[in-house]
């Protein structure tokens, strides 16, 4: 997001952060647009004292949108490679299997063993907020229609603390 974008989409009332969660942009009282890292509050402008350079790489900036879903993540190394055990009955009338219960255990075919699952926001660049973006068009593309399966497919409910992905 360009330094436009960014302003219109806090403007517009958007949850609008740089790198991760943590650091969220806003204006405040005076007009200023700000990053604030929320763990301590610690604050620096949104560009240099030109107003016309990012404090931060523009790619790194997102409208957070909680609206299209989640990513399913390995705990361990991040990796979205991650399956869930269940169980599976047959469907005469269908001729198929059905899985029929979704179990704890979880694996990661990164780390190659057990895994503890996170859960991370899906993000939005830009286009899907009305401002311009950059290579995002496959997740949205994904939360949009439902079609997804496998890696980036998994849609369940957020994890807060996620961490950048």
């Amino acid at each position: 997001m360009n330094i436009a974008e960014i302003k219109s989409a806090v403007d517009a009332g958007h949850s609008v952060h740089w790198s991760n969660e943590g650091y969220r942009v806003h204006r405040d009282a005076l007009g200023q647009y700000l990053i604030t890292y929320l763990p301590n509050g610690n604050s620096t402008g949104l560009t240099d004292r030109s107003g016309t350079t990012l404090n931060g790489d523009e790619a790194l900036f997102f409208v957070a949108r909680p609206d299209l879903g989640v990513t399913v993540h390995c705990s361990a190394c991040g990796s979205e490679d991650v399956l869930r055990d269940c169980w599976a009955s047959w469907n005469a009338e269908l001729q198929s299997w059905e899985s029929t219960d979704l179990q704890d255990h979880a694996f990661c075919r990164a780390c190659d063993g057990e895994a503890i699952l996170i859960k991370r926001p899906i993000r939005d660049y830009g286009a899907a907020s009305g401002f311009s973006s950059t290579g995002c068009d496959p997740v949205r593309a994904i939360a949009e229609t439902g079609q997804g399966t496998g890696a980036r497919g998994e849609v369940a409910d957020t994890d807060p603390g996620g961490a950048a992905g």
